[in-house]
């Protein structure tokens, strides 16, 4: 099978995805039956790029990170905008890694909604279509005959939603429970270590896992928009980012969190999802879990998950430090399965 490939977003993860699109060919048609053509790139800021025939990645791996714009690959009339290459672009998928607003879910929410619409399937790492559009997306992805995945959009490339679809069979989930934001996780660990708040900022964004600006991670936005996208997607549920009940790390300290040691136990931004009769209640919120509790063992930039189901009762999953590749990996395993036709 043959897909040509839209790439929305050439930041860090989309980079990573075109490197290991790159890496995996022979992989892909070898193993899978998969060749592709990457006929189009959007960017914020170093233009946007359309070739019917299929773009050179390696080359505009090299312009953009050379501080260069796209457009010496283009071929064509020119493209205002993103929701203008989504258009014109002769794509089968689109694989949508832009930026977020997690208060709002745009402008990813809407690159989704006008993909789908034009016909193709659509892989996002964006958490904002999932968490504030989640059925009017699938519900129109169905009518399109059209695939729509976003495994990456929770724990990285780790195979947290594609258990839901492929392993949760006849099975009904009571409760999740997740520490599911690095920069927070980093935090707290160096908190514990004696470090003070600012100077652990200061080090996840030295190392590249918070943002210039961290207060979506350390205020609980991010976390929360995760939680809302597993009770929705996992649990039937109705949420938006708004109904979690939301805490953010902001107010603790290295004293906080060494008393909690002291008395056996760690403190975590726990993101939690609970099954109350017809209804979920989410919340995200600083807890203080034994030292018992395999969540409580997860430190760094690692993440963790527990699912509480009627059948297998507790089953954990571990994701160890992540990178923008692992990210990238969910989003090819998607591709993948659209290309299986698994979306059916």
């Amino acid at each position: 099978m043959h897909i040509d490939i839209a790439l929305l977003g050439f930041g860090n993860v989309a980079r990573a995805l075109a490197r290991l699109l790159v890496r995996k060919t022979d992989t892909l048609r070898e193993e899978a039956g998969l060749t592709y053509r990457v006929t189009g790139i959007a960017t914020h800021s170093r233009g946007f790029a359309i070739d019917p025939d299929g773009l050179d990645l390696e080359a505009a791996l090299r312009l953009v990170e050379a501080g260069q714009k796209l457009d010496s690959l283009h071929k064509g009339p020119p493209v205002a905008d993103t929701l203008a290459l989504i258009a014109a672009c002769p794509a089968d998928l689109v694989m949508e890694a832009t930026w977020l607003n997690p208060q709002t879910g745009q402008p990813a929410t809407d690159y989704v909604r006008a993909a789908l619409a034009a016909g193709r399937h659509v892989v996002t790492a964006n958490k904002g279509p999932v968490a504030f559009a989640y059925r009017e997306l699938m519900e129109l992805a169905r009518r399109q005959d059209r695939g729509f995945f976003f495994e990456s959009t929770v724990m990285d490339g780790a195979p947290v939603l594609g258990m839901g679809r492929e392993a949760f069979l006849a099975t009904t989930i009571e409760r999740i429970r997740g520490i599911l934001n690095s920069t927070t996780n980093y935090v707290l660990t160096r908190l514990e270590q004696g470090v003070s708040f600012d100077d652990a900022v200061a080090e996840a964004q030295q190392i590249g896992v918070a943002e210039a600006d961290p207060s979506n991670d350390l205020e609980g936005w991010d976390a929360t928009v995760k939680t809302v996208v597993l009770a929705n997607v996992l649990m039937g549920a109705d949420l938006r980012p708004a109904d979690v009940d939301r805490t953010g790390i902001t107010g603790l300290t290295s004293a906080d969190l060494k008393a909690a040691l002291d008395a056996g136990e760690r403190v975590k931004l726990l993101c939690e999802a609970v099954r109350e009769g017809d209804q979920v209640r989410a919340s995200v919120r600083p807890a203080r879990l034994p030292l018992s509790d395999p969540l409580s063992q997860v430190d760094q930039t690692s993440s963790a998950i527990t699912f509480q189901t009627d059948t297998l009762h507790r089953l954990t999953l571990i994701e160890g430090d992540t990178d923008p590749t692992t990210t990238a990996y969910g989003m090819l395993v998607d591709m993948i399965n659209i290309a299986r036709g698994r979306y059916k």
